[in-house]
């Protein structure tokens, strides 16, 4: 006897309570896509489902439902701070918006796709880098007038 069920090809599941990557609760999910849309940073939906990061993470790998609200999750707040930033530039013109702020806030949340980083690639064909000692000679200026 086969350990799939014909019906839907899932496998049998044993005694006791199902895993929880098997039957995440619905209303998780729009837990997920409301922090998303109110651009909450992803511990305040972790607090709110009693989740751990350990369990997140854990979540991410084993439950494809689970993992597609959170891909979404990430989309919406992305949004969200996006059109923050879009909406002071149209109403004011970006008076009394903090760029700053708001660029910070990006890149730390989404750094695949928000960087000001320079990245510099420097390749020595499998060889060992050489170091050169730098001399720098600070040059005292004389007084104008002794």
């Amino acid at each position: 006897m086969s350990d799939i069920q014909e019906e839907n090809n899932t496998p049998k599941r044993g005694r006791g309570r199902p895993r929880l990557e098997e039957t995440m609760p619905t209303e998780w999910e729009k837990i997920i896509h409301d922090a998303g849309k109110e651009g909450k940073h992803i511990t305040q939906f972790l607090i709110e489902l009693g989740i751990s990061w350990d369990g997140h993470w854990a979540l991410m790998e084993r439950s494809q439902k689970y993992n597609r609200a959170v891909k979404e999750y990430e989309k919406l707040c992305e949004n969200y701070w996006f059109q923050m930033a879009h909406d002071a530039m149209v109403e004011t013109g970006g008076a009394a918006f903090n760029s700053r702020l708001w660029s910070l806030i990006v890149r730390n949340k989404f750094p695949k796709n928000w960087s000001e980083a320079t990245k510099v690639d420097v390749t020595t064909n499998g060889e060992k880098l050489q170091q050169n000692n730098i001399q720098i000679e600070i040059i005292k200026p004389k007084d104008k007038e002794e």
